[in-house]
């Protein structure tokens, strides 16, 4: 096999073959319309910033709702699972509520309840990377939905503050002793 650094007809072979450039059309992203066009320098249009921040505004006006029917789908999913062992049904519930944890992680760290998309995320992350025994798994989950509960209710929004260093000391006690 030959070395084509040694090959001193490559370069000149290459300067000779023109460069075709292919532009790929996504053709879903125009059909979602997602086709966002850029100024001449690359960056987006002022309007459509002004425009997308306007629908997150929008958005974040029910967030606490939108967290609240995920918090409760979650917990029907969560009582559900309890009474399954270990198997196929179990590990689908897991899903679930990885897949729940998620959505409220998104929304509250998008519309700025932190605390929430702490211990949704503090979850989610749980379930995907650890091996999911029973006994852990149920206190370790039971203390995040506990925590979520308690921050939806009492519409905790802030990351900081004696209420939640309380909480979340409560889910790093749960974290560290059954983990």
């Amino acid at each position: 096999m030959t070395d084509q650094n040694d090959d001193e007809n490559a370069v000149e072979d290459a300067a000779e073959k023109p460069v075709q450039v292919y532009k790929i059309r996504t053709s879903l992203k125009n059909k979602l319309g997602m086709r966002v066009t850029t100024n001449e320098e690359g960056h987006l249009a002022a309007e459509k910033i002004n425009e997308a921040d306007s629908l997150i505004r929008e958005m974040c006006k029910g967030c606490h709702d939108n967290i609240g029917k995920n918090l409760e789908e979650m917990i029907l999913i969560w009582k559900d699972m309890q009474t399954l062992g270990e198997g196929d049904g179990r590990t689908s519930k897991a899903q679930g509520i990885f897949t729940k944890a998620h959505e409220i992680k998104d929304i509250a760290s998008l519309c700025g309840y932190t605390l929430a998309a702490h211990f949704a995320e503090s979850l989610r992350d749980y379930i995907a990377e650890t091996t999911l025994s029973l006994k852990n798994q149920t206190i370790i989950i039971q203390a995040h939905v506990d925590a979520l509960t308690v921050v939806h209710k009492t519409n905790l929004k802030e990351d900081g503050g004696p209420a939640a260093d309380e909480l979340k000391k409560m889910v790093k006690v749960a974290i560290d002793k059954y983990h």
